[in-house]
């Protein structure tokens, strides 16, 4: 794969990462005309919404690229998936209406009962453009996913900014309110963009036992990979209480741009890491993979030390004064990006049908996790510089983990983390020659 050939759709997605900005000095801006208790209340619902899809997107969207090779196929993989999705969604939101009352009162928060309550209008708005935006992905179409994005979060960050210039105080109530609206119009603007390849049909020859058995095995892992992004926050509520996560929800903000571009990497290379495993050309596999961890790994590294250098103290002149201390956690999330792109390989360890070593390796990370986490809050609950350390480490163990494996069966060597370097070099070389 020569990155050349592809830089339109890489400038798309990186466009549709700036999107991600745009909302995120919006969300800055939110944090001057609120407080850490409403913020923190808006952070639990907008996690858990984030970490109920994602599971979703493993365990009934991945289907749409796994089982999407033959043409004339698509129609029924995405009815199955359409299906699956949505009653996937209804179940767990109606679990979490049930169960609402025991979260609230092992969180110590009252206020999760309302968090609850506003769960199922939003995931009704969410269903379709989800699976729009695995079909559009599934389709490499980045120019309507940057579109899509650019209403979803362009009117979300509109309301926000209007709301920050007119200085109107937001409750989470409200922050709510301005969700609901960017999501359903983004999810119209999914529906029109994404609509020449909404195609359904019960005729085919793919088997739904077949799409259910490679979700399972694929979920086990994808279920644990996002609990470390999305349900600290829950963790930090039980031991640091609701004006923490308001704390903590700036640097991870601030991070979620790291985290997307790795989200979107992910999706580009899944589809054809399929069709280079079907074919056995481990030569081009060994390409894209080495290319696009490469790439990211030595930008991050150096947008790392530029962070402990003192470039994020600059975030101050957006964060107001009681949000400040946001940064030095901002800090040490960045240390996780040098490690995120490493775990790029999960996605052709799956690609090549073994979701399985995914999740063992996903499994061993968690509970890591889990220790440190537990150490930290019963041990260490004074020193909150430490709250993202339990993220870095999930992300250490599992880069070593799936490294591994690469070297062993993808012929991933070491120095091939740094190839971008010479080949950058040489791409340079060429074009002032």
């Amino acid at each position: 794969m020569q990155l050349t050939k592809h830089l339109n759709k890489i400038s798309w997605s990186v466009a549709d990462k700036l999107t991600y900005v745009l909302y995120g000095f919006a969300t800055i801006a939110i944090l001057a005309i609120t407080n850490e208790i409403e913020y923190g209340i808006f952070t639990l619902f907008n996690y858990l919404h984030n970490f109920i899809f994602n599971i979703s997107d493993s365990f009934t969207l991945q289907s749409l690229l796994q089982f999407s090779a033959v043409e004339e196929e698509k129609p029924r993989v995405n009815l199955i998936a359409l299906i699956n999705h949505t009653i996937f969604i209804t179940i767990i939101v109606l679990l979490v209406l049930i169960f609402k009352s025991p979260i609230s009162v092992l969180l110590s928060e009252p206020k999760i009962i309302n968090v609850a309550n506003a769960l199922p209008l939003l995931a009704l708005f969410s269903i379709p453009r989800y699976f729009c935006y695995r079909i559009m992905y599934r389709e490499l179409k980045t120019f309507r996913l940057f579109m899509t994005n650019l209403v979803y979060f362009g009117s979300m960050s509109f309301l926000i900014f209007y709301c920050y210039f007119q200085n109107f105080f937001l409750t989470y109530s409200d922050i709510i309110n301005i969700t609901y609206l960017g999501s359903a119009l983004g999810t119209i603007v999914a529906i029109l963009l994404s609509l020449k390849y909404l195609k359904f049909s019960f005729k085919g020859k793919t088997k739904y036992s077949d799409i259910m058995k490679f979700s399972a095995k694929y979920t086990v892992g994808s279920i644990i990979l996002p609990i470390p992004r999305y349900c600290d926050i829950f963790f930090i509520q039980y031991f640091w209480g609701t004006s923490f996560v308001g704390l903590y929800s700036p640097a991870k903000t601030l991070f979620r741009f790291i985290d997307e571009l790795i989200n979107t990497v992910y999706s580009l290379i899944y589809s054809p890491s399929v069709k280079y495993i079907a074919k056995n050309d481990i030569k081009s596999l060994n390409s894209i993979i080495t290319k696009s961890v490469s790439l990211l790994l030595v930008t991050f590294s150096f947008i790392t030390l530029l962070s402990f250098l003192g470039v994020s103290d600059y975030f101050s002149v957006f964060l107001p004064n009681k949000f400040v201390q946001a940064i030095p956690l901002f800090n040490i999330l960045m240390l996780s990006s040098i490690l995120l792109p490493i775990t790029l390989l999960t996605s052709t360890i799956s690609a090549s049908g073994k979701p399985e070593i995914v999740a063992k390796y996903s499994l061993f990370a968690f509970l890591i996790w889990i220790i440190s986490f537990m150490v930290i809050g019963f041990f260490f609950n004074s020193h909150i510089i430490l709250i993202p350390i339990p993220f870095v480490i999930f992300q250490a163990t599992i880069a070593f983990c799936v490294f591994r494996y690469a070297n062993k069966h993808f012929n991933f060597q070491f120095k091939q983390l740094f190839r971008i370097i010479p080949d950058g070099l040489m791409f340079i070389k060429n074009k002032f020659k």
